[in-house]
């Protein structure tokens, strides 16, 4: 594990005691080594801009104290060389020589840290900014796979330090960075979504060659936590094959009874062909042209059935979602049209109250088409027990704003206490004695899935309003 995060350049403002001791060492043999160089040249030549170096190494690499020690030492140097051997006329000159040799140092160690500081400062706050952030930076050696770098974030997620760690990063992402250097080079393509095999995250890399401080040339690696994202896919993953299947059933539970209303008058039709056959065959009295006639037709009868049981087939047959501009009055005029025999069969008033001017929706129309046939069967159902002059269906569409249409579908049954209304959408809860309590809680699921929601309300004549809105198509 790094125990602290590592600077990205080569200074520091808290140097190791060892590297102190052996740059002031270095620093005093390079300002020993200038002054005797000096005192052979003598003072025709003079080498006092060469004290800057040992000056420079002793207040970058240790400090400021370091530095001024040097200043001192190298003026203390240059005096005893050249004490009893300057040129000058009075030993006052020599001094103030001296003193301002050793004013220039000052300024330079002075100015020089200042500079190290700053360059110190900027490296800390960058690292700061890196140690922040959210993502998992690290940097690796191109070369010899040396993890350089390694943010706070990256210690949380892979821990560790040193080539070992890139080890470990390679073998849960399932990756080889050097592969990925002769992918970028290469101009190929990379995976960038990978899961972490030790915490099953999952993680968004982008990387970059770049050139190190040092000079060398590395994979700068930024890895993104996107587990909730593909969470959050997952989920609406699931909840789609959920209500693909709901809404398969749902179409089940509606063609049932249109199903057997088809295959009744086929089935009732064989029925007849044949038994005129038998009797006509018991009887005695028959002719083989009118029984050919019969089983003709009733062979006939049965092909319709089972063309009906086809077309059904086919419409519960499993398909994708086709959301599409749709026309929302069509579809509930669609659905009046199927629905109005049955609705008349129960002394029940079909009313539509449709806005003609209506945007289209931005729906599966065979799915809506299945939500308003459950609301509307739900609506007759509830208004059996209701005298037959009050029985009134009303359904109603509006603009409900620029991007939402509404639906309204309202009944005048006994209606359901204000507590028993929340409840309406929840699953198993029902109100019939057979029923399953699914119906609603499905219908809303597929107005959900299309952006919009569904509510419920009571109807202010007595009964219930059903409510859905969907989401208007852009043009």
């Amino acid at each position: 594990m790094f125990a602290r995060p590592q600077p990205l350049y080569w200074l520091t403002l808290d140097p190791v005691r060892g590297a102190s001791h052996a740059w002031l060492a270095l620093a005093l043999a390079l300002a020993a080594a200038i002054a005797g160089l000096d005192y052979i040249t003598g003072y025709d030549f003079s080498l006092l801009i060469a004290y800057l170096v040992p000056i420079f190494l002793a207040t970058w690499m240790i400090g400021r104290a370091a530095g001024v020690a040097l200043a001192c030492i190298a003026v203390g140097l240059w005096t005893a060389m050249f004490a009893f051997k300057h040129p000058f006329s009075h030993p006052f000159l020599f001094m103030w020589e001296a003193a301002l040799q050793f004013c220039v140092y000052i300024i330079f160690v002075v100015v020089l840290n200042h500079l190290r500081i700053a360059l110190a400062h900027a490296d800390e706050r960058f690292v700061t900014v890196l140690e922040g952030l959210h993502a998992s930076v690290y940097v690796v050696d191109a070369g010899g796979g040396e993890l350089l770098y390694l943010n706070q974030k990256g210690r949380e997620a892979f821990g560790g330090g040193g080539t070992s760690s890139v080890r470990e990063i390679e073998r849960r992402l399932g990756i080889r960075f050097a592969d990925l250097m002769v992918a970028q080079q290469s101009g190929a393509g990379m995976p960038l979504e990978m899961r972490d095999s030790a915490t099953g995250k999952w993680y968004w890399l982008a990387v970059r060659v770049m050139r190190w401080v040092d000079g060398r040339i590395v994979q700068l690696h930024i890895a993104t936590d996107i587990t909730a994202r593909k969470q959050a896919e997952e989920v609406a993953r699931q909840q789609h094959e959920k209500l693909d299947m709901t809404a398969r059933l749902v179409t089940v539970g509606e063609m049932a009874s249109v199903l057997a209303h088809e295959l009744n008058q086929p089935l009732a039709a064989i029925a007849n062909y044949n038994m005129g056959c038998v009797r006509r065959l018991r009887s005695g009295n028959w002719r083989p042209g009118e029984l050919l006639d019969a089983l003709e037709k009733s062979s006939a009868q049965a092909g319709r059935a089972g063309s009906i049981i086809q077309r059904v087939r086919e419409f519960l047959r499993k398909r994708e979602l086709d959301l599409a501009p749709s026309d929302l009055s069509g579809m509930i005029m669609d659905v009046a049209g199927l629905i109005r025999a049955e609705a008349g069969r129960h002394a029940i008033d079909l009313r539509l109250d449709l806005d003609p001017r209506l945007p289209k929706a931005l729906a599966d129309g065979i799915m809506i088409k299945q939500v308003l046939i459950n609301l509307v069967r739900n609506a007759i159902e509830a208004m059996q027990a209701v005298p037959a002059e009050q029985r009134e269906l009303r359904i109603h569409s509006s603009a409900e704003s620029p991007d939402r249409l509404h639906v309204e579908v309202a009944d005048r049954g006994p209606g359901l206490p204000s507590e028993l209304t929340e409840n309406l959408f929840r699953p198993f809860f029902t109100t019939k004695a057979d029923g399953m309590g699914m119906g609603l809680q499905i219908c809303r699921s597929i107005i959900e899935f299309h952006g919009g929601r569904m509510w419920a309300t009571a109807n202010p004549g007595g009964g219930v309003v059903i409510h859905f809105t969907l989401v208007v198509a852009k043009p």
